[in-house]
């Protein structure tokens, strides 16, 4: 019985990685706090993003989050709702804040290495009073909590 569990175990470690528990982010920084967003981080949630969304009902915008720094980019391809597309730095600073026009093919760059994007509706950033260099911090949460 012990070794049947021990498989188990193995099996469900091996199949379902412990990042893909958590499927959503709370944000916060000087201005703002406690803004949930949905968690992208493998390659399928990330080609997916917000597409075919007509509007945000239970989260307020997606975050994607990457292992290591690079150049990102984004585009708006099937996404229905106009977006703040926000890059940050490795040191969780905004680097940059840039509009996302609804069905838009073309390509918005974080131009400089970045480890995150938050995507949230269209002016949310003003808002939130979000600017260049702000830092950003965020924590993986179950959306339950």
């Amino acid at each position: 019985m012990t070794n049947f569990r021990f498989s188990i175990l193995i099996i469900f470690i091996l199949f379902f990685p412990f990042n893909s528990f958590s499927k959503y982010v709370l944000l916060n920084s000087y201005s703002f706090s406690n803004l949930l967003l949905q968690l992208a981080v493998n390659k399928n949630d990330k080609e997916k993003g917000l597409m075919n969304i007509d509007r945000l009902l239970d989260i307020n915008g997606m975050f994607f989050l990457y292992k290591k720094p690079k150049i990102i980019n984004m585009w708006m391809h099937n996404t229905k709702i106009p977006l703040d597309i926000i890059f940050i730095d490795q040191f969780n600073k905004v680097i940059s804040i840039n509009y996302g026009k609804p069905f838009s093919k073309k390509i918005v760059s974080s131009k400089v290495k970045a480890i995150a994007v938050i995507e949230i509706p269209y002016n949310c950033s003003k808002k939130l009073q979000i600017k260049k260099g702000d830092e950003i911090s965020w924590s993986k949460v179950n959306k339950s909590k």
